[in-house]
């Protein structure tokens, strides 16, 4: 699997250029962009781990002009299920570049971990994946820790969503529907779920209804079933959380 993963780095490294002499990139468009969002959930789950087993609400604030964003996202405790209600537990800073090609969006960055007033040491990853823009929208993303486990993990994704009949002359509604599935390096899995040895680490399913009020607000219920795959890793987070596990919550967001 080690081979696969220098594979697929290879592969999008050999697109990269593409993007760069032939593209019309979306950092053509030089008007800056900025993006509001809190989620409100019934849970935190991040890559099938039950973060925090309660309701969080998550901010995120994006700024972005042409091909590059740089975003804030943190995690708020909304209960003292952590023993840290009304703190930020984590906050998580991201760096974006973005390459259009057709239909194709060639996504590079890096995504630095912080974990304000706890034990857990913070920790950076480079990031870079390919997406194409089709009936369905499949992705691949391929992640790399450089400061904790200096692993990888890949995420692989796909996307629907279809517009409904507008509800009023200000207010759209569409239907989304995606998942993902990943794979982890040995370190990886070892070091987040306590495992010893590479393999699929989890998986997700998500439906989304958003709704589009006026030219700059959406609001989004959604639900999320995600969960653990390998029974190594279902073996060792045993006791500690269920395989399975569901969330819901309702997303606002603002661009502008």
């Amino acid at each position: 699997m080690r081979k696969l993963a220098i594979t697929l780095i290879l592969a999008i490294c050999m697109v990269l250029p593409l993007g760069l002499a032939g593209a019309t990139p979306a950092q053509a468009k030089l008007t800056p962009t900025a993006d509001f969002e809190v989620a409100f959930n019934s849970k935190y789950v991040w890559r099938g781990i039950v973060v925090v087993d309660d309701w969080v609400a998550q901010p995120s604030v994006t700024a972005g002009v042409g091909g590059f964003s740089f975003n804030v996202w943190g995690d708020y405790m909304l209960t003292d299920q952590n023993g840290r209600q009304t703190e930020f537990d984590e906050i998580d800073l991201t760096a974006d570049y973005t390459f259009e090609l057709g239909k194709f969006s060639i996504p590079v960055g890096v995504i630095v971990y912080t974990f304000p007033g706890s034990d857990a040491s913070d920790t950076t990853e480079l990031y870079a994946g390919v997406s194409y823009d089709w009936i369905v929208t499949p992705s691949i993303t391929i992640y790399r820790d450089i400061k904790e486990t200096n692993s990888f993990y890949i995420q692989g994704a796909l996307d629907w969503s279809h517009d409904l009949p507008k509800l009023s002359d200000m207010v759209g509604w569409a239907v989304g529907l995606g998942g993902t599935i990943a794979y982890g390096g040995t370190d990886n899995n070892l070091f987040y779920y306590g495992a010893d040895q590479d393999g699929l680490t989890d998986y997700s399913v998500y439906l989304t209804v958003p709704f589009k009020i006026g030219e700059y607000v959406t609001l989004t219920p959604q639900v999320v079933l995600t969960g653990l795959i390998d029974s190594t890793i279902q073996d060792a987070m045993e006791g500690v959380q269920d395989d399975n596990n569901m969330y819901w919550g309702l997303v606002f967001s603002a661009s502008f």
